[in-house]
């Protein structure tokens, strides 16, 4: 959003100095009430900021303004990552699959705030106390179990916690064979949501009878895949790929297989790791196949969201995407690139409420930790994207998207010597790849080294500017700083096309393109830009 001097509150302390209570009560009123407070998270800990304009709407309001989480009083909840006792370890796979199962029937409770399993899998909770875990993932209650398998029998045992009050609100057990599994999850997510006083609507009832993926094989296959996804190398795309289409084979036609599928074959253009027209053509047929088979899906509306996006048609992709989260309020991937369309075309403002709700369902996942920072960023306050960025390449370094994205956070804070260092630790199979090669690019520039940083453009690299606004744009800032000038522009123009509308952000916030201003080219561009970014429909 656009700040006005003396709006914004950057502690517990001054917020609840302007609440006129003590810090306690207004934690407590963020926690419980949806009080609207930012975060930035960092480790276990993070700082806090808030809008003076947000809270008095809030209050006039008498209760939370709108930040799409669960509504006052309502519980939040986090299912920890069920222990694998069977004496196999091959069996993990029966554990894991439970525990998303779990998570994605409760998520489907809309009385409901219940943190991703890509979250609550980074939990250790052997690790830490329940009341620790529950603070780290903003819950009051935890759901806790093992599964132990002998032979073609299973048994699950679970229990529901209070973290606070260091409470079992329920426990229980459940036996039977192993092909019953899917039966005792369903009859455990029911239980707990009794235990938790609820009542399930008619719809929520039918979908909790519902499986998306009814073969334990061909579900462990998904969730693998859609962790190897997030990774951005090859050697993990291929393997999700290969993931999802054993699970095809095992099962046939699935929607949630085809909009999986699809998805990861868009990353490979996203990392640029193949940036022909042939990713968005499979994730194509995929979308198709996902239309034939539910067409109103929220499935089917975000895989035709990501394509949008990838074809560089972000008011489509925006249209889409809003109408997979009515039918999937709480999907993370979903809020993560409309929050991100937003950020790019210039409507800060509207992702922040969807930002704070991504980091209530998913606050652990490394990309998401640094969004707020970088609409914090898009806002002209580049030095609170500093620690957010290195801590999501800390929790992911082998990820070169990740070591890119920080590379160009030190370089626009005029921090370049440390870039280096950094750019030295890609890992050696992602050492040439177009991340890297975009670091180190952006390094040479800063450091005024353009003749040398100029032969890293590869005919790669300048193909990869197709994929998306990312890749162009940094081409544009690195030439800029560099003197280029004319290079400059014609990167700036492809990220434009490519549905980088911010102007504020280009007119007068990133400081990379303070050499632009003032190019005749560059006031054409930013004409354009200023047209679309008005005519913009959030």
């Amino acid at each position: 959003m656009t700040e006005h001097p003396g709006d914004r509150l950057d502690s517990w302390k001054e917020i609840a100095r302007y609440m006129d209570r003590g810090v306690r009560t207004v934690r407590r009123w963020e926690h419980d009430e949806g009080m609207p407070v930012h975060r930035h998270l960092h480790g276990t800990l993070g700082s806090v900021y808030a809008f003076k304009s947000e809270l008095d709407a809030w209050r006039r309001a008498g209760s939370s303004a709108p930040r799409g989480a669960a509504p006052a009083g309502h519980p939040a909840i986090a299912v920890l990552p069920f222990a694998n006792l069977s004496t196999d370890p091959e069996n993990a796979y029966l554990a894991d699959g439970l525990s998303e199962e779990i998570t994605a029937d409760l998520a489907g409770v809309r009385a409901l705030r219940v943190v991703s399993r890509r979250s609550a899998a980074r939990i250790s909770s052997t690790a830490k106390d329940a009341q620790a875990v529950a603070a780290q993932l903003g819950v009051r209650y935890l759901v806790e179990g093992s599964v132990r398998r002998a032979g073609d029998q299973l048994r699950i045992t679970a229990r529901l916690v209070d973290a606070p009050a260091d409470e079992t609100v329920w426990a229980g057990k459940y036996s039977g064979p192993v092909d019953d599994v899917f039966e005792m999850q369903e009859r455990l997510a029911r239980t707990i949501v009794r235990a938790l006083a609820l009542q399930l609507t008619p719809e929520e009832d039918r979908r909790l009878a519902t499986r998306p993926i009814d073969h334990l094989r061909a579900y462990e296959c998904y969730l693998q895949a859609r962790q190897d996804v997030w990774r951005w190398r090859k050697d993990s795309l291929d393997h999700a790929v290969r993931l999802l289409r054993a699970a095809l084979d095992m099962i046939g036609d699935n929607a949630t297989l085809y909009a999986a599928l699809g998805f990861a074959e868009l990353q490979y253009r996203e990392a640029g790791i193949d940036t022909t027209d042939g990713p968005l053509h499979a994730a194509e047929r995929c979308a198709d196949r996902v239309s034939a088979l539910e067409p109103s899906s929220a499935a089917s509306r975000q895989l035709r969201g990501w394509i949008d996006y990838a074809r560089g048609r972000i008011q489509d992709a925006v249209r889409q995407l809003k109408a997979a989260l009515d039918a999937d309020p709480n999907n993370a991937d979903t809020l993560l690139l409309l929050s991100n369309c937003y950020l790019i075309s210039g409507r800060v403002h509207e992702a922040r409420p969807l930002l704070d709700r991504l980091l209530t369902i998913d606050p652990l996942t490394p990309l998401n930790r640094c969004m707020p920072a970088f609409a914090d960023l898009l806002e002209g306050r580049a030095s609170a994207a500093l620690a957010p960025y290195r801590q999501m390449l800390a929790m992911d370094p082998a990820n070169p998207m990740a070591r890119l994205f920080y590379v160009w956070v030190l370089v626009l804070n005029a921090r370049a010597d440390e870039a280096g260092a950094v750019i030295r630790e890609f890992p050696s199979q992602a050492a040439d790849s177009v991340p890297a090669r975009l670091a180190a690019f952006l390094h040479r520039c800063a450091a005024g080294e353009g003749a040398a940083a100029a032969a890293l453009i590869s005919p790669q690299v300048a193909a990869a500017t197709a994929v998306s606004d990312v890749f162009p744009r940094f081409l544009a800032e690195g030439c800029a700083v560099a003197g280029m000038l004319d290079e400059a522009v014609t990167w700036l123009q492809r990220a434009v096309d490519r549905g980088f509308i911010n102007h504020p952000f280009l007119a007068h916030h990133d400081p990379l393109l303070a050499p632009l201003r003032g190019h005749p080219r560059f006031a054409e561009i930013l004409e354009q830009v200023r047209r679309r970014w008005e005519q913009f429909e959030a």
